[in-house]
């Protein structure tokens, strides 16, 4: 009798809905689901899906992706891992993959650690905003990371090995990295991350974060969302000098912004079923309560070509879209 994944793993369930684990609130039926709280039930989550040759998904906070209508076929692990260790002489934190970022930076600057705290108030985890390399005025979370420990997945015998990898590694790049390029149904998953921070006074750090968080609370929209939809356009002059640092661009004239060029072709008008480009910033997809994974996507191509029209410029997707399409 062929064993099935619950054989494997005690905790895990059968025909879980997403839409309950995403930011964006859509999302249909992974087949099983399980949650970890180590980073040893994540290896061992991977390594039994493996093993049955299922696919496999870590999900962190579920922001910055757009799951499908359809589901997912195979184990989604909801990665909850959160060990935290400081190591305040040398300036390094290094977290668990499952960590939440204000978490991790509210407790690097309780130690006096400064580095992370333009990304205060993304909902995301450690993992998933290193996979996609999170970032916002200019500065990005790969410019941080010194070190990860990766489960990498042998291709000769195909035994997960736990290795340890320089940041080069992950080759850091404007809101991308090795790993979000790869299309390989067994990807590498990041366990831990090891941070470079830098010393500073607590009122200072405690300064800036307020700062971020004012700025982000009055340009961004505080509804059901995933987040930025599109990059921000490389622009031309800019592109044979980036792609080896982990920023991959510098801040941009808000002119060259893809929230700009969105609101300035019409994107704000455009509205599919409960799914709605915001009114306060033309870069984001409201939910209002409803929406499904399909309405969005087709809602995602129609402001790509409301400024492929206008700037004739084709916006790239900072999200990801998972599951089955």
């Amino acid at each position: 009798m062929k064993k099935k994944i619950t054989d494997l793993l005690a905790n895990a369930q059968e025909h879980v809905v997403m839409k309950n684990y995403t930011t964006f609130k859509v999302g249909g039926v992974a087949d099983y689901f399980i949650e970890v709280k180590t980073v040893d039930e994540l290896i061992r989550a991977v390594k039994a899906a493996i093993s049955l040759q299922m696919p496999y998904f870590i999900l962190g906070n579920g922001s910055n992706i757009l799951f499908s209508d359809y589901g997912f076929a195979g184990l989604v692990i909801k990665n909850s891992t959160s060990n935290i260790a400081v190591m305040k002489e040398k300036s390094q934190v290094i977290a668990d993959s499952g960590v939440m970022l204000p978490r991790l930076i509210m407790e690097s600057i309780s130690k006096d650690l400064a580095g992370l705290e333009f990304l205060y108030g993304i909902p995301g985890t450690v993992g998933g905003s290193v996979h996609g390399n999170a970032g916002a005025w200019g500065s990005a979370i790969g410019d941080y990371v010194k070190s990860l420990t990766v489960l990498m997945i042998d291709p000769e015998d195909n035994i997960p090995k736990v290795v340890q990898k320089d940041a080069s590694w992950m080759e850091f790049d404007y809101r991308s990295t090795k790993l979000k390029t790869i299309k390989s149904k067994m990807k590498p998953v990041v366990l831990t991350v090891r941070f470079q921070f830098s010393r500073n006074q607590r009122e200072e750090l405690m300064r800036r974060l307020n700062k971020y968080q004012e700025d982000r609370s009055r340009n961004l929209p505080n509804n059901f969302s995933a987040g930025c939809v599109f990059k921000n356009p490389i622009p031309l002059e800019l592109k044979n000098i980036t792609g080896s640092g982990t920023r991959g661009m510098p801040e941009l004239p808000k002119e060259r912004t893809a929230g700009f060029m969105l609101e300035k072709s019409g994107a704000k008008k455009l509205k599919i079923g409960r799914a709605e480009v915001s009114d306060k910033h033309a870069n984001f997809i409201i939910n209002h309560d409803g929406a499904k994974a399909n309405e969005i996507r087709s809602l995602i191509e129609e402001m790509r070509e409301k400024v492929h029209e206008k700037f004739d410029i084709t916006l790239e997707e900072e999200i990801e879209y998972i599951g089955q399409w």
